[in-house]
């Protein structure tokens, strides 16, 4: 509950922050630089999260494909990651994942009209899949919200590099394998990180 209360507030205090600077968010030409009509990215990430009362971390490759109007992008992402579930004896395998989501740009700094620098705020709602080197399968739901800078060019290439962070929440399936029959059905807290480059 910490956690959730940490990241409802740490998500008021930036749109607190992007509303009261929308004003000047702008360049001298008064004009903001919409984000591309349709884009493709590639990330590589890494995420933490909890299965059956167990830590599970691990980091993988990520693909987006984007559909973006004015501030709003709006897209599908699906990747793969490995895993390892910390029990007594480490368990290894990997988790697929894939889901659809938004991103906002709340706020853009433009220092010349070639590029410039944006943070963005995003929510995202998915699924992710174990399966686990002992045999064990675990599919949950995944919603996750978080923030992000961008470093954008406005011209051909039209390149990004894009830097977020997300707090993830998911359900704990109480019939999972790695759960052993010994823990309560609960929401997992977790989160993911990740580098990569869209264009």
């Amino acid at each position: 509950m910490r956690v959730l209360g940490f990241a409802l507030a740490l998500i008021i205090a930036i749109g607190a922050a992007t509303g009261v600077a929308r004003a000047d968010d702008d360049d001298e030409d008064g004009e903001f630089v919409p984000v591309p009509k349709r884009s493709v990215a590639l990330s590589i990430g890494g995420h933490g999260t909890r299965i059956g009362g167990h830590s599970e971390s691990g980091f993988g490759p990520s693909l987006e494909l984007a559909l973006g109007t004015g501030r709003w992008q709006y897209f599908g992402e699906g990747g793969f990651a490995s895993t390892t579930v910390t029990t007594p004896i480490p368990i290894g395998g990997r988790m697929a994942h894939a889901g659809v989501g938004a991103r906002w740009i709340a706020r853009q700094f433009r220092p010349d009209s070639g590029g410039g620098v944006e943070l963005y705020l995003l929510s995202r709602l998915g699924l992710q899949r174990f399966y686990l080197a002992d045999g064990g399968r675990v599919g949950r739901p995944e919603l996750a919200i978080g923030f992000g800078l961008q470093g954008r060019l406005y011209k051909r290439p039209r390149l990004a590099f894009r830097l977020d962070f997300r707090i993830l929440l998911a359900p704990t399936d109480r019939e999972s394998l790695a759960c052993r029959g010994d823990c309560m059905t609960t929401t997992s807290t977790g989160f993911s990180t990740g580098v990569g480059f869209a264009w």
